[in-house]
Order: structure tokens, then C-alpha cells, then sequence
């Protein structure tokens, strides 16, 4: 009887440690983490739009939404072709799928400023975030996993620094001694020159701006600087730059995919750029100091409603005119 009774104890003992490990497996399987957070059920979901530069402001800002409510899925539909082709996206939490039906959807209020209510939801419902989330704000508190999701494929990568091994070759700068300073400089102009682009705000900037920025940028760095050019337009931008070649000496990038001329950007030391999210992404990539345009968009226009400028431009990063 004792024999069967301590039988008995061990079968029940048994149990509960086999119901103990299924419960740490479902926890397991159903929680995640960035770092040390852990990320619970429920699914945030965006549909991202547009291009390069936009879509890198959805991916940023819906992780980081994530990890500020403990999401355990991200979705992201549609629109996130150039990404998954131009980075090395490793993030397991986001899937490139459908939003869920069911889901309950909450649009930003202004597309270029900090939504502060969208950092308030359960992370046991599934939400859809409806806009452009075009602020460093979202994403501040995970700044280093983002640098590492937009690490450049290695061909975009390898292509850039061929890129700039050319361009120092130009200006017979291969020594390891040299020591001079590349600035890159992106100028936004392509579509932001249709009519309905313009009549919506888009502003691009003035051959002045340029012009000042780059004297500004020998003030602070001397004359030893080599500009890249990269813009959408690159034909205005040598025959509006090239007659100042024998003054700074300047290189035009051309015949590259947007990525590629990113990455290039990515690789300068500092950074010169006019307007849209293109040239924000590449600046922010490059580190060191950027000088961007005080003017985003037309007075009076819809666009200009919708900055909040502070959420907007980067921390220390020179604004002017």
C-alpha cells in the first residue's frame, strides 16, 4: 500500500512538472524581446507608403511603437519592397503580411509631427496605425537596433564604397594620410516640381541654400572638403554646381539606384540636405553634422500644416535658411 501510495506521488509529481514546462514553453513561443523588454501578444500594424525614405519612417516608428507598448507582432503591408531589398531587416517580430481584419485603426494626426496618443494602446489589441509617422520621436528609444536593421545589403553596401574610392581617386585622395573631409549633399527636386506637388506644399529648395550651406560647411570643416552631389535631378544640379568646381571641388553621382545613392550619402562624414524624407534617412545614417532647410514645405499650404518642427528635425542638426 506505501509502494502504491508513493507511486502515486510520483506520477502526480511528474504531472506537475510536465504541465509546468507546457506552460513555460506557450510563454516562450508567445513572448519576445527587444533587449531586455518583453514584447506580449497583440499585433501593431501599418501600411507603409511611398518611397525609400518614407517607408524606412514606417518600419522606424512602428518598432518603435512596438517596444514602447510591448507588442509582440508587427505587421506591415504593402509598400515595403524597396526596404526589404535595400536593408538587412533582421527584426523576427515583423511580418510582411496582410493587416488583420479585425483590427481597430487609429489615424495620426498630422503626418510629420509626434502623435502622442499613439503611444497609449493595450498590447492586447490589434491595431492599425493609419500615416506616414514621419518623426525621429517614435523611434528615438531604439535608435541603436534601428542602425542595425538599416544596414545596407552588402551589393548596395560594396557599390557605395567603390563609389567613394572613385571619387577619392578623382582628387587624388588615396593615401591613408590624407585626411580630407566628404560632405554629402542631396538634393531633393524630381516630382516635387509637379504642379499638384507644388500646389500640395512640396518645396524644393533654392540653388542658394546650397550654396550657403556649402560655405557654411567650409567654415566649420576648412577648405579640404570634397562635396558628393546625389539628387533625383542630377542634370540641374551639374549645370546649376559644376561651374563651381574650380572653387570647392565636387563630385556628381549619377545612373544609381535610390538606395545606392543612400548609401554613398551613408558613408560621407557629414551632410547637406534640402528636403523629403530621402535626404533626412541619409543624414541620419551618416552621423556627424547636418545642415538641413529651415523650409519643408510652401507657407499657406496644406503640407505646411502638417509639421511640428521640433518632432521633425533631428536633435543638433543645423537648420538655416
Amino acid at each position: 500500500m506505501a509502494r502504491l501510495c508513493s507511486s502515486k506521488r510520483t506520477t502526480l509529481c511528474l504531472g506537475v512538472l510536465v504541465l509546468s514546462i507546457l506552460q513555460m514553453l506557450v510563454y516562450f513561443i508567445s513572448t519576445r524581446h527587444i533587449g531586455n523588454v518583453p514584447m506580449r501578444n497583440g499585433t501593431l500594424s501599418i501600411a507603409i507608403y511611398g518611397r525609400l525614405g518614407n517607408q524606412m519612417f514606417g518600419y522606424a516608428s512602428i518598432l518603435g511603437l512596438a517596444y514602447t507598448m510591448n507588442f509582440s507582432n508587427i505587421v506591415i503591408e504593402d509598400g515595403g519592397h524597396d526596404l526589404i531589398s535595400s536593408f538587412q531587416l533582421s527584426n523576427k517580430m515583423v511580418y510582411f503580411s496582410p493587416i488583420p481584419l479585425n483590427a481597430k485603426h487609429v489615424e495620426e494626426m498630422r503626418c510629420c509631427a509626434f502623435d502622442e496618443r499613439l503611444t497609449m494602446f493595450s498590447n492586447k489589441e490589434d491595431i492599425n496605425v493609419v500615416g506616414y509617422l514621419l518623426s525621429w520621436k517614435y523611434f528615438y528609444n531604439i535608435e541603436k537596433h534601428i542602425r542595425k536593421e538599416f544596414t545596407f545589403v552588402i551589393s548596395i553596401l560594396s557599390k557605395a564604397k567603390q563609389i567613394k574610392l572613385d571619387i577619392a581617386s578623382m582628387f587624388n585622395d588615396t593615401s591613408i594620410l590624407k585626411n580630407r573631409t566628404y560632405i554629402g549633399v542631396h538634393i531633393r527636386r524630381g516630382h516635387f516640381l509637379l504642379e499638384s506637388k507644388i500646389k500640395f506644399g512640396h518645396y524644393p529648395v533654392s540653388k542658394d541654400y546650397i550654396i550657403h550651406a556649402i560655405q557654411l560647411c567650409t567654415k566649420m570643416f576648412g577648405e579640404d572638403i570634397i562635396f558628393v552631389f546625389c539628387s533625383d535631378d542630377i542634370k540641374w544640379v551639374k549645370r546649376n554646381f559644376s561651374i563651381f568646381t574650380n572653387k570647392w571641388k565636387m563630385a556628381f553621382v549619377e545612373d544609381n539606384p535610390a538606395a545606392v545613392d543612400m548609401a554613398v550619402l551613408s558613408v560621407c562624414d557629414h551632410t547637406i540636405v534640402t528636403t523629403g524624407s530621402f535626404g533626412w534617412w541619409a543624414a541620419w545614417l551618416a552621423g556627424g553634422k547636418t545642415i538641413i532647410s529651415k523650409q519643408q514645405a510652401r507657407n499657406g499650404s496644406y503640407l505646411s500644416t502638417q509639421f511640428a518642427y521640433p518632432d521633425y528635425f533631428y536633435p543638433d542638426w543645423i537648420i538655416i535658411e
